[in-house]
């Protein structure tokens, strides 16, 4: 599928601005469990994952995760001694790579007049993700002439098919946390915080303190990561109330909440039909849940036959990566196009503490309810 770039690309370019009105390909994805996942919080907080490809095929689909547990206080001498506790061992778990989902689409031969090189170039020549920034950069910069322009319908039709791609991994995602769902300190399940006034919508701030007060007593770092529906708690972070409620007493939530770290949250629409309703959320510490994608053409998977591999960030969601298999048909005169995801959830172990512990049963994941009263 090699094709010629001269003179074609600065069309394409051009043609990348969408227009002002409105349509599905203005409206933005909802990052949801995807996005707090691959958040720098929480990216920064779980690097002892590592990949396990060392069967010696090369396409062992796994990763390999080693923790100790802490000593109780139990096991603090009171008498000096020349007598030493046994080795601290790591405990290792083998996580499977088993989840896969993909959409597909073909495009004619009039569609798709050239193919360039991938998105991620252009994305990371302009410095954008955004269609009308792309177009504005790109056309003061001469190397975005060449070949490393995408086509209109191409990238159009990668970001319409991009919205069922990730609703359909947060998906999994959330039925797979919900599986490795810990207790609260104190050995509680699923506790429920009053955080908002239903007569007027005021914050009710002891709810989210409530949160973050159980939530640090089991001595996690950073700022818990939430994961919530279309209820109270959204309309919490929606909260500025500088013009009216707590402003008339000269208190910005919104600014409370930035400078304090209660949390970060992110909406997704599959929580509700996931969990209770649309109040229900996961709450969970930066590095106890992880996203482990597997890609599979990384590196020099470029061409086989006539079929053409590559990797490229989400539309709209460039911290997350899917593999692109374009197939061309000749008679046909159109390219099949596949947008695809081999990926898993890991979950912090509910035994990572020893029983006795204070954390018995926490693993910094956890389930809550965020309501109105």
């Amino acid at each position: 599928m090699s094709l010629s770039t001269a003179n074609v690309c600065p069309a394409i370019l051009t043609s990348l601005a969408d227009n002002l009105i409105n349509n599905p390909s203005n409206v933005q994805i909802q990052g949801g469990m995807l996005a707090a996942l691959t958040s720098p919080s929480n990216l920064g907080a779980g690097q002892i994952i590592r990949q396990a490809n060392d069967n010696g095929t090369g396409q062992s689909k796994e990763v390999r995760v080693v923790y100790k547990q802490r000593k109780l206080a139990s096991s603090a001498s009171d008498t000096k001694d020349c007598t030493a506790d046994g080795q601290m061992n790591y405990i290792e778990e083998t996580v499977q790579i088993n989840n896969y989902r993909g959409v597909s689409f073909t495009m004619s031969e009039a569609q798709l007049r050239t193919y360039c090189e991938s998105y991620q170039e252009l994305t990371q020549l302009t410095g954008s993700v955004q269609p009308n920034e792309i177009v504005t950069r790109a056309n003061g910069i001469g190397a975005a002439q060449g070949a490393l322009s995408v086509v209109r319908e191409m990238f159009m039709d990668f970001q319409l098919s991009a919205n069922a791609l990730v609703q359909a991994i947060n998906d999994d995602l959330i039925a797979a946390a919900l599986g490795g769902v810990g207790a609260w300190y104190g050995n509680i399940a699923n506790p429920t915080y009053i955080v908002e006034n239903s007569s007027d919508g005021s914050v009710k701030a002891k709810g989210l303190f409530e949160m973050k007060q159980s939530y640090m007593n089991t001595g996690f770092n950073g700022a818990p990561i939430i994961v919530g529906g279309a209820g109270a708690l959204q309309r919490v972070w929606m909260n500025d109330s500088r013009y009216f409620g707590q402003g008339a007493n000269g208190i910005n939530f919104a600014t409370v909440r930035d400078n304090t770290g209660i949390a970060d949250f992110y909406f997704d629409s599959n929580i509700a039909s996931n969990m209770t309703d649309q109040d229900s959320a996961i709450v969970f510490a930066p590095g106890s849940l992880l996203y482990l994608p597997y890609l599979q053409y990384v590196g020099n998977y470029g061409q086989i036959g006539t079929m053409t591999r590559f990797t490229m960030p989400v539309p709209q969601l460039p911290s997350v990566k899917a593999d692109i298999r374009i197939l061309p048909d000749e008679c046909s005169e159109q390219y099949s196009v596949w947008m695809e995801a081999a990926f898993d959830l890991y979950s912090a172990p509910t035994a990572m503490f020893p029983a006795g512990d204070p954390n018995e049963g926490v693993n910094g994941v956890f389930k809550a309810q965020f309501e109105a009263a």
